[in-house]
């Protein structure tokens, strides 16, 4: 399996112009495909100066956009998700059959990506098919994925907390909100936490099947 880094300059995507705009960074954590042509995404903002709620309700109307959650807020942060009308990025990397670990722009109008590759070819064929679309791509790493964790630190922490407490037996015995007291977070953080966490186990386990 490969991984590989690059960066998109002038891409029409809501997190370079607000990164830009606002002096901030933005980070897409996961991000699937959407009905025919969109996205669904969570996403993460550091750095933020302005007024959350006013810079929330300007990504709100910017046409592309679908349907904007907030679901934790602090000073200068926000963790939400998001709804993206047409996001050909995101059925590019999965048609050509890689993996979105990761994307982020920090208003030098360009977004990073961070992929793996699945089958072999994958990632030539996603360079391929992202410079046909005209894109000003440039790559910034490929190397080996080796001995990567499945899961992050926080993710193990959270849904090993949550498989000794009972939040996987039917029915379960013990709560979002019991398991948030427990660990010190959030319950939104928790509940985003554990479907990480899970995605990132059964994403691992098919990809030895294949």
């Amino acid at each position: 399996m490969m991984e590989a880094e690059f960066s998109i300059r002038g891409l029409c995507f809501w997190i370079s112009d607000f990164a830009a705009e606002r002096s901030c960074t933005v980070t897409i954590t996961e991000c699937i495909p959407w009905r025919k042509k969109g996205g669904q995404a969570l996403f993460e903002i550091n750095g933020l100066e302005a007024d959350i709620e006013s810079a929330m309700s300007d990504v709100r109307a910017r046409p592309e956009i679908v349907s904007l959650e907030v679901m934790e807020s602090s000073e200068g942060r926000v963790v939400g998700s998001v709804a993206v009308r047409e996001l050909w990025i995101i059925w590019a990397i999965v048609d050509c059959g890689c993996f979105l670990e990761s994307a982020w722009s920090s208003g030098d109008n360009k977004v990073y990506f961070k992929v793996l590759s699945g089958s072999e070819g994958s990632l030539p064929n996603l360079i391929k098919t992202i410079s046909s679309r005209g894109a000003d791509i440039e790559i910034n790493r490929i190397a080996r994925a080796v001995d990567r964790p499945v899961v992050t630190r926080k993710q193990e922490k959270v849904l090993r907390l949550a498989l000794e407490r009972g939040f996987f037996d039917f029915p379960r015995k013990v709560t979002l909100e019991e398991l948030a007291l427990m660990s010190g977070m959030s319950t939104s953080t928790v509940a985003e936490t554990i479907k990480r966490g899970e995605r990132n186990i059964l994403k691992s386990f098919f990809e030895k099947r294949r």
